[in-house]
């Protein structure tokens, strides 16, 4: 019997393992705290004996700028919200913006760049994060066989499409890719070169210690935009900064994430030189990717360039059912997208409420269902 770390290592190569890999996405610290009852996402992926994909979150070197001040106050209102106005001051002036907290996670409610300039504030004075070296290769020490170490890049998100419109609203950027296309690729641009910053002043030192790195986002998938600004938006940007981080790092996995609806991306996803897509989510989840239907076209057209990563019904099964619905979902996945190997079976995206005895019916049914 493989180790998670070989199992891991044996789908991102290319070979077949012994079973499907069994991960979740980011494991939040809102989960692991209150419905795991452990410290970090490692101790909560032991529990239930899933395979474990860790993010280096705490190994982010804190970095003061005084070009780039942030500050914030809060205020608690009922049912443990908190409402947060923040201010980013720079010598070219300051940006504010607000947002809300629960004790699940924080939604922006107003987005710092309100004006089209505001994107050279970026450009000028906001730095790129270091990580710390040796947290890094710690942690990796820490994690042993029990998986795998996954990088995540700097900004809001995984891409620069994505990084602006957390900046700058996606419905506003939707309008400035209309209207002002030439500004809307000027701040691409901007985006990508903070990005390959990243990858150079990160990746370099720590080749060989990650197996995976995320890129994409949300605001990609076509529920949001369509094909055709995909195209000109997304690919063009996400092939250049996929193409620096294969040069850093031959061996290292690039995962591209699209939660929402990816069927009319099929096509399109594997140019921008991904090794893997992501979330292959269902409707259940904000996607359209309709089970025991639609399953067999994303192995046949997506499955034949890339591997895949996701799938399974986080908010309506793995929350929310029972254990036999669980080992339903789980043999639904591995039979429609594990066929062959070339697949990492995840919820398509974050659980907050997914009780702990459901995780470990979902490692259970995967141990007895998902044996190639």
């Amino acid at each position: 019997m493989m180790t998670s770390r070989e199992r891991l290592e044996t789908v991102i190569r290319g070979g077949v393992p012994d079973r499907v890999p069994a991960t979740v996405h980011q494991w939040q610290p809102y989960h692991y705290g209150n419905i795991m009852g452990v410290t970090d996402e490692l101790e909560a992926f032991q529990a239930v004996g899933l395979d474990a994909v860790i993010y280096p979150w705490a190994c982010v070197r804190r970095e003061e700028n005084p070009d780039w001040r942030g500050t914030g106050v809060e205020t608690p209102l009922p049912d443990g919200l908190v409402a947060i106005e923040a201010s980013l001051t720079t010598p070219d002036g300051v940006l504010t913006g607000k947002a809300m907290r629960s004790p699940y996670t924080t939604t922006e409610t107003e987005h710092l760049f309100k004006r089209p300039e505001d994107m050279h504030l970026i450009r000028k004075y906001k730095a790129v994060p270091e990580l710390e070296v040796d947290a890094v290769l710690a942690l990796r020490q820490r994690l042993g066989d029990d998986g795998i170490l996954r990088c995540f890049t700097n900004g809001p998100q995984g891409s620069p499409w994505q990084d602006a419109c957390c900046y700058y609203g996606t419905a506003e950027m939707i309008y400035q890719a209309y209207d002002d296309p030439d500004w809307t690729h000027e701040f691409l641009n901007i985006l990508l070169d903070k990005k390959l910053e990243f990858y150079r002043k990160n990746l370099t030192p720590l080749k060989g210690v990650f197996s995976m790195i995320e890129t994409g986002g949300g605001a990609a998938s076509n529920t949001v935009i369509s094909p055709a600004m995909f195209e000109e938006f997304c690919l063009p940007y996400d092939r250049r900064q996929h193409d620096l981080i294969h040069e850093i790092d031959p061996d290292i996995a690039i995962s591209y994430h699209t939660c929402g609806g990816m069927m009319k991306l099929l096509e399109l996803i594997p140019r921008n030189g991904c090794d893997f897509s992501e979330t292959l989510s269902p409707p259940g989840c904000g996607g359209d990717i309709h089970d025991h239907c639609d399953e067999a076209e994303v192995k046949r057209v997506l499955g034949a360039k890339v591997k895949l990563m996701g799938g399974l019904n986080q908010s309506e099964i793995l929350e929310q059912g029972t254990g036999e619905q669980i080992a339903a979902e789980v043999e639904r996945c591995f039979r429609h997208y594990g066929v062959g190997g070339g697949y990492i079976m995840m919820p398509s995206d974050h659980f907050f409420h997914a009780p702990k005895e459901n995780l470990a019916h979902y490692a259970a049914a995967v141990r007895e269902r998902g044996r190639y």
